[in-house]
């Protein structure tokens, strides 16, 4: 149930705020490091963790608040301690350096929406699965429209009391245009 929620949030709101474009929407995908803020996180599961996500990128063409998603997989297993995250947010970003099309253009973005997070952890005492908030922002800088850094920090609301917020250092590359 919670993952068919997600999945028509997902839908509604690209669709939604991209209806009014013409363009196609670039779609990347991004790798990236996740190091949490809590202490009790690091200790169980490590203090870096990997990331994937598919985000669209290149959409800062112009100096205005445009719409923006992010989807990313968080996962970490170590001595048998298993989590992951799947945050899926949606929100605004907006770039600076008018009438820059080519080279570097920083932006900055802000966003909301659910995560998934599945945790299995003996030293907690935690096998559960659980949707909670996750808010974030960032600052980027996109080159040629085609590839982008990303620092990022997610508040993510507290899974059976532990802290999962962090921060997060990001590359990703367009792969392709999907039109609507």
């Amino acid at each position: 149930m919670n993952r068919t929620l997600l999945s028509l949030i997902f839908v509604t709101a690209t669709v939604g705020g991209y209806a009014q474009q013409r363009a196609g929407i670039p779609i990347g995908v991004d790798f990236g490091v996740f190091f949490p803020t809590d202490s009790t996180v690091k200790s169980v599961f490590g203090s870096n963790w990997y990331r994937v996500g598919i985000t669209p990128i290149s959409l800062q063409k112009d100096e205005r608040w445009r719409f923006t998603f992010d989807v990313a997989v968080l996962s970490q297993t170590r001595f048998g301690e298993k989590a992951r995250l799947t945050p899926v947010t949606f929100g605004f970003t907006r770039s600076f350096g008018k009438g820059k099309t080519q080279g570097a253009r920083p932006y900055v973005a802000l966003r909301a929406g659910p995560y998934w997070g599945s945790v299995k952890s003996v030293l907690l005492g935690i096998d559960k699965n659980q949707v909670g908030l996750d808010i974030n922002g960032a600052v980027g800088l996109t080159f040629n429209n085609a590839f982008y850094i990303e620092a990022r920090y997610d508040y993510m609301s507290d899974f059976s009391g532990i802290n999962f917020s962090g921060f997060f250092l990001s590359a990703g590359v367009k792969l392709f245009e999907f039109r609507l």
